[in-house]
């Protein structure tokens, strides 16, 4: 009993955090990997994600995070739009629009949503990654887009353009030197241009904020051994976690390595127009570490993923926890956009 009562307190009442605050790049040399093997690093995790046929991350036997990217984009949505919806209102309200979109993968969601304009857009696509990019280009060269990929390094990359729509979609939270890729974005805009971006805005690190972490450790008490199996972060096996297994997920990428600083750095260097919330912490259950436990095909796990989306949403609500996702649109500091 007293072991269980210290291993929560170890794991759960005691806080975690990044062991080195990056803020710069400068920052990375005070850690075990350096910037240069990072890059490695990010490009073999993204080129070994398995994808379905349109370049999306597919996620195998888990009908759980659909549940809850369906919510959150709902709930966090403008004017009863998500993020896709809103781009696709922009283009299709307007003509000839010329979009910006930082860190695109292998810009599938970039096709999704182009494939229902109907006026005419340009969309200039950037990414570290070299094989993602060729991917994109043959992709959308294939379906007839009009979307012109090219390699950048965003951390470093100056637009000389200037943009009625620039967009990021979940990859703002890898970029290191935010202050200037933002304040790029920012001189990137037109004077009627607006910046969109829909960001998973956790602690960095993708650490839990410290109730989250209460929260959570309860509910583990709670879930049964079937729903807590780690299907993620131990390699050639399959463990059962007794609490969400929370470590720095930045360590040897940039994944959620200033996370934390999204939201207060979009207020900052724009004219808020929308700021929608996400979930508080659906997204650690249901995501690729325990999400496929949950047989969505049973009355009984769905009983229980509808539960865990009803005390999401009351936590949210009630602003109980700090969410974890957020829908950003902004304007220029000096000329907000009519909507």
């Amino acid at each position: 009993m007293l072991n269980s009562f210290k291993d929560f307190y170890e794991t759960i009442i005691v806080d975690h955090h990044q062991p080195v605050e990056i803020k710069t790049v400068e920052d990375f040399k005070k850690t075990n990997v350096s910037y240069e093997q990072r890059i490695i690093n990010e490009n073999w995790t993204f080129d070994t994600k398995p994808r379905d046929a349109t370049g999306h991350e597919a996620a195998p036997n888990n009908r759980f995070v659909f549940e809850y990217l369906i919510l959150e984009r709902r709930l966090s949505g403008y004017k009863g739009m998500d993020y896709w919806d809103f781009i696709r209102h922009i283009v299709n309200s307007r003509e000839n629009t010329r979009i910006l979109s930082v860190g695109s993968g292998p810009c599938a969601v970039e096709m999704e949503i182009a494939e229902k304009f109907t006026k005419p857009y340009v969309i200039d696509c950037l990414d570290l990654n070299e094989n993602l990019i060729k991917d994109a280009t043959r992709r959308a060269q294939e379906r007839g887009l009009n979307l012109k990929p090219m390699v950048a390094n965003l951390n470093e990359t100056v637009f000389t353009e200037k943009y009625d729509l620039v967009i990021i979609c979940a990859a703002l939270h890898h970029f290191v030197e935010l202050e200037a890729v933002l304040d790029r974005i920012h001189d990137a805009l037109n004077d009627n241009g607006m910046f969109v971006t829909y960001e998973p805005v956790m602690r960095s690190g993708m650490f839990l904020f410290p109730a989250t972490r209460v929260f959570l450790g309860l509910l583990f008490l709670l879930l049964p051994s079937r729903l807590r199996i780690n299907h993620q972060d131990y390699p050639g096996e399959k463990r059962v976690d007794r609490y969400y297994n929370e470590y720095d997920r930045s360590g040897w990428t940039f994944e959620c390595i200033r996370s934390g600083d999204i939201p207060e750095l979009l207020t900052k260097h724009f004219k808020t127009i929308h700021y929608g919330r996400g979930m508080t912490f659906l997204r650690r259950v249901s995501d690729s570490i325990y999400g496929c436990n949950y047989r969505m095909e049973t009355e009984r796990d769905r009983r229980i993923v509808k539960a865990l989306c009803w005390t999401d949403r009351f936590m949210r609500a009630a602003r109980l926890l700090r969410p974890e996702g957020l829908f950003f649109i902004g304007s220029r500091k000096d000329r907000p956009a009519p909507i």
